[in-house]
């Protein structure tokens, strides 16, 4: 059976590198979910509800070893940005059209009132591209 576990390879306390392994995803993305979530509930329900599950998650066991591994990641691209790369990135993890992620940013932008902070929220988390992609990009074009 599937258990989730706090994560080794921690930002802060590992739980959301421990939701990410669970679910088999990047682990930004969980980070990116938790803090928009503790900016929309005024930060102290979403940091307590964090810190009850870094207590009540287990450590991973000695010698455990992940079963499914995601290849994806996610970060900001270099080559197909307009503004800092964030949609390309998002474009890019999900499979699909960067302008349908810019799209859908502007629309919450305009009519929900939270893409800005979204934006910024992976514009802060997401890691910029690796160098060894950049550098393949370019020899393949």
């Amino acid at each position: 059976m599937k258990q989730v576990y706090l994560s080794p390879d921690k930002k802060f306390l590992g739980v959301c590198g421990g939701v990410a392994d669970y679910f088999n995803v990047d682990p930004t993305l969980i980070r990116i979910a938790v803090a928009c979530a503790a900016l929309y509930t005024a930060i102290i329900p979403a940091l307590i509800i964090y810190v009850i599950m870094s207590f009540v998650f287990p450590h991973q066991p000695e010698g455990y070893t992940k079963v499914n591994t995601t290849k994806k990641q996610l970060h900001k691209r270099t080559t197909n940005k307009k503004i800092s790369g964030v949609c390309g990135g998002l474009a890019e993890y999900f499979g699909v059209d960067a302008t349908v992620v810019r799209l859908i940013f502007a629309l919450c932008m305009l009519f929900i009132g939270f893409g800005l902070t979204i934006y910024i929220v992976c514009l802060v988390l997401m890691p910029s591209e690796p160098e060894q992609i950049i550098t393949s990009q370019k020899y393949d074009n």
